[in-house]
């Protein structure tokens, strides 16, 4: 590319995966709806619509032409009724990721994704361009040695070793215990419910059951597997590259100043055979149904802080964490009490009216309502009291000196290293509970992969938390914030 400008159109093979996509979605549709009677019919249907969608998509093709100067890409779509006209600036992409998906294995095609560091569209690339697999790799090469610095090329890339050793064993672990715990009850309940559904022979309770199963726990396992298969992850220079994919391909780079926090994290069945994931909170780097990019899948504790020191060391520090005062479990043991007191006085009020009506319902039916009138409330009642328990044994914060500690959660842990420069601000607050023991808590909020977030803390005294907002002024203030580090 050097210092002239090119122009470039997606590959023709994208038109014959949109007719692909707009055939299936339309079948399912046709017969979901029932529009018309017969197979023959149908897929008749289904062929004139896919060639008129196709039709469309081939004049959005000759249309969009993407344009790479030597300071920004340019994006021109220009359609009768409407024309659109995006510019990127290199200096504003968070990354250039390349993913390969079945059809650009079978046409020998990869998709660049360039992402901007912006809140907005977190989950979305800001454009997407097919080009064939070698000249997307020279693209890429040259866009990285323009935005990251990055001379190295995709084939030396293929060469360098991983600086931690993720086996598919590891994946598959990661796909079942990696999953927030909520999602990983949920899957369990489903699983009782449909052999409950399979004794007591009701075919519609069965299937209510699989589906949500299905949906809610087997998909998303079977996607994390096939997601990071071939895990791969190193760092070159001040650039983080990360590579996965059984069936589609990722090869994602991020720079070291667009870490916002990492953060290792510990569903409760992972902690217990002593297994975490590290993330990272890159802002541009979100994905659908996925919180922050994935610096390393479930492993070790331990392998998993020996990477994070060696991989982000610009975050990482040796913490001596200050743990919640005994005033904090007293201000949680109060609410909770009260709220599982709430608990039990709704479900008592419930089950006078749920009884009667148990009695008109099946004996299937009646026997699962009666189940859970007991069940539940004190299932949850239990649930409360482990929570305060984890809770004040775990969360703690500690300041280091370019970024600092918050650990927060209680089934599901998380140590999250946030730099100080990333905070947009911070507030510490206390209700009249935990005014009456002297502790606060603090939250913290910044961009994120997903758009906005905020992190809370747990319970501590105000004057230990009003540092934190302290030391991200006195940064401002003496000049140790430079936001020409973070372009």
């Amino acid at each position: 590319m050097g210092d002239e400008s090119i122009t470039l159109r997606n590959h023709p093979t994208v038109l014959v995966s949109q007719a692909f996509a707009a055939a299936v979605v339309l079948f399912v549709i046709l017969n979901v709806i029932d529009v018309v009677d017969g197979l023959t019919k149908t897929l008749t249907l289904v062929a004139v619509l896919t060639a008129l969608v196709f039709l469309y998509c081939v004049a959005l093709w000759r249309r969009t032409v993407y344009t790479f100067t030597p300071t920004e890409l340019n994006v021109v779509r220009d359609m009768l009724l409407t024309k659109s006209d995006k510019h990127i600036q290199y200096t504003r992409l968070a990354s250039v990721t390349v993913r390969r998906d079945i059809f650009n294995m079978i046409f020998g095609t990869s998709a660049l994704m360039f992402n901007v560091n912006s809140s907005v569209n977190a989950t979305a690339a800001e454009a997407t361009l097919v080009l064939k697999r070698a000249e997307a790799d020279r693209l890429r090469d040259e866009l990285n040695s323009r935005i990251f610095s990055k001379e190295t090329t995709v084939e030396t890339e293929l060469l360098e070793s991983t600086m931690i050793l993720v086996t598919n064993r590891d994946v598959i672990l990661n796909a079942a215990l990696g999953q927030p715990t909520g999602q990983q009850l949920f899957g369990l309940v489903m699983l009782i419910y449909a052999v409950i559904s399979l004794f007591y022979e009701s075919s519609g309770g069965l299937l209510t059951a699989v589906i949500l199963m299905l949906v809610s726990y087997i998909l998303p396992l079977i996607s994390s597997i096939l997601k990071y298969y071939n895990y791969r992850v190193y760092r070159l220079g001040d650039t983080i590259t990360v590579e996965s994919g059984m069936f589609t391909h990722t090869r994602r780079s991020f720079k070291v100043n667009k870490v916002n926090s990492v953060r290792l994290r510990s569903p409760i069945f992972a902690r217990l055979i002593g297994r975490s994931v590290l993330e990272a909170e890159v802002v541009g780097m979100g994905e659908e149904n996925e919180n922050m990019p994935i610096l390393c899948p479930l492993k070790d504790r331990r392998e998993v802080e020996d990477l994070l020191g060696r991989l982000v060391p610009e975050l990482y520090f040796e913490p001596e964490p200050e743990h919640q005062p005994r005033g904090a479990l007293k201000a949680m043991a109060i609410a909770n009490l009260i709220l599982a007191v709430v608990i039990l006085v709704s479900f008592g009020f419930i089950s006078g009216y749920a009884v009667e009506f148990a009695d008109t319902l099946t004996p299937f039916w009646s026997a699962t309502a009666l189940t859970l009138l007991v069940a539940v409330p004190l299932l949850l009642v239990i649930l409360i009291a482990g929570r305060v328990v984890l809770a004040q044994r775990h969360r703690a914060v500690c300041m280091g000196e370019d970024s600092f500690l918050i650990v927060h959660g209680s089934y599901d842990l998380s140590v999250e290293y946030i730099n100080y420069d990333k905070v947009q601000y911070t507030e510490v607050a206390s209700g009249p509970i935990g005014r009456r023991f002297g502790v606060s808590s603090c939250s913290v909020h910044m961009m994120s992969s997903q758009g906005f977030r905020d992190i809370t803390s747990g319970l501590f005294e105000p004057g230990d938390l009003e540092r934190i907002s302290d030391e991200v002024n006195a940064r401002v203030r003496d000049g140790r914030y430079d936001y020409r580090k973070y372009l």
